[in-house]
């Protein structure tokens, strides 16, 4: 088969499944994201220089450590960092979304359509880091860097978690399609344990090493599941560490002041933001991957068969 039939039949097949199973979430996503957009712009405009954050303590000199420029005088101290956390709301609504259609179709196939816990532990997560986050760009007041703070080790301690069940799993021997409650709930006690030291007791300069070795434990599992059961899509693999090490790279730029200037409308920290939504969404996306067969979804059986009839006439029509 020629390789621009085949090119030609996944466009076709993309096109027609990003319409039919997508545009209703698009659409969603795009009305909540202009919402926020406007909501922004409207606080800024009717509640400038209103002074309601100046009943909060504010670290000194908390304007200057952001690229971007920051008017104290303003509700929504940074507009662009604090809108660019939209990725979080989008991310939040789909997990929640595909948790529901699991449960609705009764999928089973691999440790997260078994365990819907999971998708929606992963949506309300989402959820408190776009609220955390923006609470903390719009004021720069204290007490909402440490809730931005307990946003990102949780963000940090879901894949984890994830992983350490489905490996606790494989070691046994068990089959990770299953429920097994009494796994779950050891791991939700444990991890929930973790996250309430790490928010509240554990002194920062401890934090950030804590968490860098979650990263090497997370790299670990993955290894080892990739080895024992690599029947998942590499691609979202990828585009996951491609998305996060571009998140740390911006990460890093924002506050050593690498291509920053404070009057554009894009900075290294919203990139930040945007590269870590992209990460989450594609880790997920990964590791829904896990044993996924095309005859489990007969949507897109169905538009396969549509793509390659449609593409199959147009090259017979061109052939006569």
């Amino acid at each position: 088969m020629h390789w621009t039939f085949k090119l030609r039949r996944h466009f076709v097949f993309l096109r027609q499944l990003f319409w039919e199973a997508f545009r209703e979430k698009m659409l969603i996503s795009f009305v909540a994201t202009c919402v926020f957009a406007t909501l922004i712009a409207m606080l800024n405009n009717f509640l400038y220089d209103s002074h309601v954050w100046d009943h909060f303590y504010t670290e000194p000199g908390i304007e200057d450590i952001f690229c971007e420029f920051t008017d104290m005088k303003r509700f929504v101290r940074q507009p662009i960092n604090t809108f660019t956390n939209f990725i979080y709301l989008i991310n939040g609504m789909y997990f929640f979304s595909k948790g529901l259609e699991d449960m609705k179709k009764k999928r089973s196939y691999n440790l997260i359509t078994a365990n819907h816990f999971y998708s929606f532990v992963l949506s309300f997560i989402s959820f408190y880091v776009f609220a955390t986050s923006s609470f903390f760009h719009s004021s720069l007041v204290e007490v909402a860097s440490d809730m931005d703070f307990s946003g990102v080790y949780s963000i940090s301690l879901f894949p984890l978690m994830y992983l350490s069940h489905r490996v606790l799993l494989t070691v046994r021997g068990k089959d990770t399609s299953k429920k097994y409650w009494t796994e779950r709930l050891i791991l939700i006690i444990l991890f929930s344990c973790i996250y309430l030291l790490l928010t509240f007791v554990v002194p920062m300069h401890y934090v950030h090493p804590i968490v860098g070795t979650f990263i090497l434990l997370i790299i670990g599992f993955g290894t080892y599941l990739e080895k024992k059961s690599p029947n998942t899509n590499k691609d979202y693999l990828i585009a996951t560490g491609i998305s996060i090490t571009m998140a740390v790279v911006f990460f890093e730029f924002d506050f050593k002041k690498i291509m920053c200037n404070p009057h554009i409308l894009i900075y290294p920290h919203s990139l930040w933001h945007l590269f870590n939504g992209m990460s989450i969404f594609f880790f997920y996306l990964y590791i829904r991957s896990e044993s996924y067969k095309p005859e489990y979804d007969n949507l897109r059986s169905n538009l396969k068969r549509m793509a390659h009839d449609k593409v199959s006439e147009r090259y017979n029509s061109k052939s006569n």
